[in-house]
């Protein structure tokens, strides 16, 4: 099986962990190949500690450049569902962070464009493991809540 190439979309706090796990090998099959983002001193360091992987100034560049089969969307959750609506456009997997939007209206497109797409589509939900979370679903999916 040849290797998902990933593209990594905003590398701030959550993209630059992101960047790690792939680099340290940590996810099976995956390869980080791009990364992307509109500060140019985050940029800067990219290119300085990611000498194998291609900076990129903004995600439509980064998507176009058939160097990623699959994007990571962390940047801040205004952008989520027009980055992956985008990356969905070309055909890409996508994993965004959470939230999955701030409009109904854009994460509503967003999980429609994603079902018709074929590809796959997840949301990091990093606190699901948290006991007090685990108990609020359980209330929740019981209906007593």
């Amino acid at each position: 099986m040849s290797k998902l190439r990933y593209g990594i979309i905003g590398i701030g706090n959550m993209g630059s962990g992101h960047i790690k796990l792939l680099q340290a090998g940590k996810i099976k099959g995956a390869m980080l190949t791009a990364v992307c983002d509109l500060v140019e001193s985050k940029r800067d360091l990219a290119q300085e500690y990611l000498p194998d992987v291609k900076v990129f100034e903004d995600a439509t560049a980064m998507i176009d450049s058939g160097l990623v089969d699959a994007v990571i969307v962390a940047t801040p959750h205004y952008d989520h569902p027009s980055e992956a609506i985008k990356a969905f456009g070309k055909g890409m997997h996508v994993l965004i962070e959470k939230p999955a939007g701030v409009y109904v209206k854009q994460v509503r497109e967003m999980n429609e464009t994603a079902a018709k797409s074929g590809k796959k589509f997840g949301i990091v939900y990093n606190q699901r493991m948290n006991p007090l979370y685990q108990k609020l679903r359980e209330l929740i999916s019981s209906g007593e809540l």
